[in-house]
């Protein structure tokens, strides 16, 4: 008896967690697309500049790792 009423309230927040977890990704989902929209406005204002900082951080990065011992 004991073990049905355990494997019940694991089966109970089984469920409850997956709910949550969709609702957390469903809100992610929004603020990932309102934050990209805006990030793509950005980016299509001044695309010199943004490619511009993409590149030295890159070779900033890049000669970071190869100094790496």
């Amino acid at each position: 008896m004991e073990d049905e009423e355990i494997k019940h309230a694991i089966t109970d927040l089984a469920v409850k967690v997956d709910r949550k977890i969709d609702e957390l990704s469903k809100s992610t989902e929004q603020l990932l697309g309102k934050e990209r929209g805006n990030a793509e406005g950005k980016i299509n204002e001044k695309p010199l500049v943004y490619m511009a900082g993409t590149f030295i951080g890159g070779a900033i990065v890049g000669y970071v790792m190869s100094r790496g011992k």
